[in-house]
Order: structure tokens, then C-alpha cells, then sequence
């Protein structure tokens, strides 16, 4: 392996080049300690104690900081670090590492994040939302099952805050209420009946 490039990135910061390829980001200090200069053949036991020691530490103690900020999925936080311009190599090893001690948990997240928004939105949504995220449709489904909150609870609310107070609304009112909630992804049949239920209790009239 061959040193073919040493890039200023900013601050103190330099990308190492091996064989014409990014392999690591390193301080001036590190490169200076390690002894490393353009031209310079690496041999695979320095190669892999920067890419694990140096630069595998550094990326660790990266996802720790990110994390005591915001909980991330397991794929942001791998974007996050890819940002950062860690390896491949060193972004999987910090994601195992924060993993091991519960800091990145991905069903425990969907947990908070469906617990927080279950009476506003549909499971739909929510969903949708969530493999955007990166978090996989099996452990999103498992958390699914375990949620009790039914639809049509979070349907009869949404429409009593839209009304308030007992009150005569027009067809042409239900129906707009009705569209307005089939686009968020809830069930027709379950807003059919969450209506049937709120004129059947007089909480609603059509008129």
C-alpha cells in the first residue's frame, strides 16, 4: 500500500490516500506521530492500527457525543458518522460499540416515537415516517403489535377537536373531515364508524 495523497481538509485535519483511495481523515499530530508522508509505503500493521486505534477510537467517541444530543436510528446515526468522513470500517465498529451498551436501539425508539405521536397520526403514517428513518418494517410491525391504542379512539378524538363542542354539521363538513383523514392513512371503514359513534352518542349531528 502506498501513500498517494495528503489533503489540508480544514482546521488541523489532513485525508490520507492509500493506492488513490480515501482511507482515513487524520490530525497533523497523528500524521506526524505516525510517521507518514506522501510516497511512503504503509504496511498492513500500520494501516490497521490507525484505521482500529487512531481513527476507530475517534469515531466511537463521535456516535457517544451524537448521541447524548438526540436519539438517533441506527441508520441516521451511520449517516451522521459517513458525514464526519469515517471509514466504513470504523463506522460499523462504533455503531456495534454504542449498540452493545443499549445507547442505539431501534425498537425502543420506535416505541417513543409512535408513543408521542400515536393520537395524532395514523399507524400509516407513522410507518411511513419510520422506514424513512431506516428503521426495517419488522421491527416497526413488532412494535405495531404490542401498541393497544386503537385507530378509532385516536379518529373520534381528532374530530372532536376539530368540533370541540356538540355541534350540526353539514354533509359537505363530514366529508371534507372524512378526506382529511383518509390522507393521513386512516381506515375509511374506522372513520365511517368513529362518525356513526359520535352522532349515535349525540356528540354530532348531520344536518
Amino acid at each position: 500500500m502506498i501513500i498517494t495523497a495528503i489533503e489540508y481538509v480544514e482546521g488541523k485535519k489532513y485525508k490520507v490516500y492509500v493506492n488513490d483511495d480515501f482511507a482515513f481523515e487524520l490530525y497533523k499530530s497523528e500524521i506526524k506521530s505516525c510517521g507518514l508522508e506522501k510516497g511512503q509505503e504503509l504496511n498492513e500493521e500500520l494501516y490497521e492500527k490507525i484505521l482500529y486505534e487512531v481513527v476507530g477510537r475517534r469515531a466511537k467517541k463521535r456516535a457517544m457525543h451524537i448521541l447524548e444530543k438526540h436519539d438517533k436510528t441506527e441508520q441516521q446515526l451511520r449517516e451522521k458518522l459517513h458525514e464526519n468522513r469515517y471509514p466504513s470500517e470504523c463506522i460499523e465498529n462504533a455503531i456495534k460499540y454504542v449498540k452493545s451498551y443499549g445507547y442505539v436501539d431501534d425498537a425502543s425508539y420506535v416505541r417513543k416515537y409512535v408513543e408521542y405521536r400515536i393520537k395524532k397520526k395514523s399507524k400509516k403514517q407513522l410507518k411511513m415516517e419510520l422506514l424513512g428513518k431506516g428503521i426495517s418494517n419488522e421491527i416497526i410491525s413488532g412494535v405495531f403489535d404490542e401498541i393497544e391504542d386503537s385507530e378509532l379512539d385516536t379518529i373520534r378524538e381528532l374530530i372532536i377537536k376539530k368540533y370541540p363542542f356538540s355541534a350540526d354539521i353539514t354533509p359537505e363538513e363530514k366529508n371534507k373531515i372524512k378526506m382529511s383523514l383518509m390522507r393521513k392513512g386512516f381506515p375509511y371503514s374506522d372513520i365511517e364508524r368513529a362518525f356513526a359513534e359520535l352522532e349515535e352518542e349525540g356528540i354530532l349531528e348531520i344536518t
